[in-house]
């Protein structure tokens, strides 16, 4: 903000400078002299004014389009998202996912993390659907296939059923302290927000970590 505001003075001054260089000098520098008439600058002082005032406004448009297009940039957006699911998930790899059907065919698979999907971690992952309040987040490990949902006034309970995907070695997650990329991100609709309720992993039968 503090940028826009400046460059929209120096926009306003250079302007100044370029329709009316001779009133500029006057409000600005007459005062200065005993004979201000006497002191005043020639008509190629006030030209080369000028042409500094239209150098000075096309900088400031060259260097302020730079900054819009930087902050707004699939690049910039890409990495951001890149360092938010680092943060949250512990890589930055991630797929999202349909969400499994109810049932109980598979393996126990334990929930990676939880996080609502109103945040930039999403970008470049594709569209979530509509009226999804949670993500489930799953170790890459893991195929789901499976996930049933306990909602009840005190707590919402998601026990999630899969195969391991990855060597036999990696399909025991309490061996290990960070999940396998990527991590699976399923869309969970609730009836009701979640609110202070505890989301509890039907699995481990532990409440389940939010970031």
């Amino acid at each position: 903000m503090g940028l826009i505001l400046g460059g929209v003075v120096l926009i306003a001054f250079a302007l100044w400078t370029v329709i009316a260089p001779r009133q500029q000098w006057q409000v600005l520098n007459a005062w200065r002299y005993r004979d201000p008439e006497a002191n005043e600058p020639s008509d190629l002082s006030y030209n080369l004014g000028r042409a500094a005032g239209v150098g000075t406004i096309v900088l400031v448009l060259i260097f302020g389009f730079v900054l819009i297009r930087d902050h707004n940039s699939p690049e910039r957006d890409a990495a951001q998202a890149r360092e938010a699911r680092e943060q949250r998930f512990g890589t930055s790899s991630a797929e999202l996912l349909a969400s499994p059907p109810a049932g109980d065919s598979g393996d126990p698979v334990a929930i990676w993390r939880y996080a609502t999907p109103d945040e930039k971690f999403l970008a470049g992952l594709g569209p979530v659907p509509a009226g999804t309040d949670l993500l489930i987040a799953v170790d890459g490990a893991f195929r789901p296939e499976a996930m049933t949902v306990d909602e009840t006034a005190d707590r919402v309970t998601v026990t999630l059923r899969g195969t391991c995907v990855s060597a036999k070695i990696l399909c025991d997650q309490a061996t290990r302290s960070q999940a396998l990329p990527p991590v699976r991100l399923i869309p969970l609709d609730l009836d009701a927000p979640l609110g202070g309720r505890p989301l509890v992993d039907g699995t481990t039968n532990e409440e389940a970590i939010g970031r």
